[in-house]
């Protein structure tokens, strides 16, 4: 996983009932994103994997969503990990946040039975210390602004948990929100280990809405 450092992460993943809801499309975003330069990939769901697995050989993050209130949670049993692990997932992401249901800071021992490293997904400075403490190998920013205390989501990434994180010497990746280069150059100024990017590089509809939403029609 030290091919991660210093390197951007680009998250391929469509939910139900978009255009480009298919494993083999999924695949194919992701070859694009390394042939492009990415350093690793962050996919949902184990068909998901398998299909980039065969089409890629760098670093995949793993995960497994699953609805949960007003959001979708993160990886939050040990069977469900096992079966990205089973899949290929070079590591596991797991939802930390009080939201998420399971066995919690758990998990993280739970999936290093398995043989992977684990990214602890989080909202706050104190859930992503208590996820490091417990053992993540990295910290993520994933949640902020997400949690139901946090809503309604801000429009920029939370580059100050970012800091804050390293700060106290957290392996920390920088993911949420994350749309433009100076974004990523931020990101990593203030201490990221890697950058995760995801529906500004593979969401043709969200791209999309957000430049057609700049147009007087």
């Amino acid at each position: 996983m030290k091919q991660l450092r210093g390197g951007l992460i680009v998250s391929c993943q469509a939910p139900g009932g978009h255009p480009l809801r298919d494993p083999d499309v999924i695949a194919r975003l992701a070859e694009c994103a390394v042939l492009g330069g990415a350093a690793g990939l962050r996919v949902n769901s184990a068909e998901d994997i398998a299909a980039v697995r065969r089409r890629t050989d760098v670093p995949v993050i793993g995960l497994h969503k699953v609805s949960h209130g007003h959001r979708d949670v993160i990886t939050p049993t040990p069977e469900l990990a096992a079966g990205l692990v089973e899949a290929g997932a070079d590591a596991i992401a797991v939802d930390l946040t009080p939201e998420a249901p399971g066995p919690g800071l758990k998990l993280i021992e739970h999936i290093h039975e398995l043989g992977r490293p684990v990214m602890g997904d989080v909202s706050t400075l104190d859930e992503g210390l208590a996820a490091w403490e417990a053992g993540a190998d990295f910290v993520g920013t994933t949640l902020s602004g997400y949690t139901a205390r946090q809503l309604p989501t801000p429009h920029d990434p939370d580059l100050r948990l970012v800091g804050a994180l390293a700060a106290r010497g957290v392996r920390v990746i920088a993911e949420g929100r994350y749309r433009t280069e100076d974004h990523v150059r931020q990101a990593f100024a203030a201490g990221a280990w890697a950058v995760v990017v995801g529906g500004a590089i593979t969401d043709p509809v969200s791209i999309t809405r957000r430049l057609a939403a700049a147009a007087p029609r």
